[in-house]
């Protein structure tokens, strides 16, 4: 079965709603990550985030700026799309999209981190319904289609940012 735990519906979970295993704690713990993206409007994959590996790691939920928002000369008015991959490559959202096959499972990429300024920044995030429960040292993996809207040749790279939320799960002494 696969960790598919994304629920637009669900926009906050707080930390005390989660339970540690029995005989471990659960210790708070963000991963910020940044990639460098071409906004090309192709869809370019494999991305990949190591996570720490001295101990595993328990995802609980994502937040994004809005790509471009730091990049204001470059007029991007369309969000990008993500798709993201757990430690085992499971992807995390279940997204059809008869349209277009190749979109399926991508997500749009915005999320809490709003910077002042950019007041149309969505601040829902991405939390998960359940934890997914990654192997310490593991790679969280990640699509990107960020739109051109500028036509500029070359297209523009994008700082894309965001912050992984989660716990490290230690065990009890």
């Amino acid at each position: 079965m696969s960790n598919i735990c994304y629920d637009h519906s669900k926009k906050f979970k707080p930390e005390w709603a989660y339970s540690a295993p029995p005989g471990q704690r659960a210790e708070s713990f963000v991963i910020p990550f940044s990639f460098q993206v071409p906004a090309d409007g192709q869809i370019h994959q494999g991305y990949g985030w190591k996570l720490d590996d001295d101990v595993p790691w328990l995802f609980r939920g994502m937040v994004f700026p809005q790509p471009g928002t730091g990049e204001p000369e470059y007029g991007l008015g369309n969000p990008g799309l993500v798709r993201i991959y757990d430690t085992r490559g499971n992807p995390l959202t279940n997204c059809l999209n008869p349209i277009n096959p190749a979109l399926t499972d991508m997500v749009l990429a915005v999320g809490a981190i709003s910077q002042s300024g950019y007041a149309a920044i969505n601040a829902s995030g991405f939390p998960f319904g359940c934890e997914i429960d990654c192997e310490r040292g593991g790679m969280i993996t990640f699509d990107f289609l960020i739109p051109n809207a500028t036509g500029a040749s070359p297209a523009p790279i994008i700082f894309m940012q965001g912050t992984m939320l989660g716990a490290k799960l230690f065990d009890e002494c």
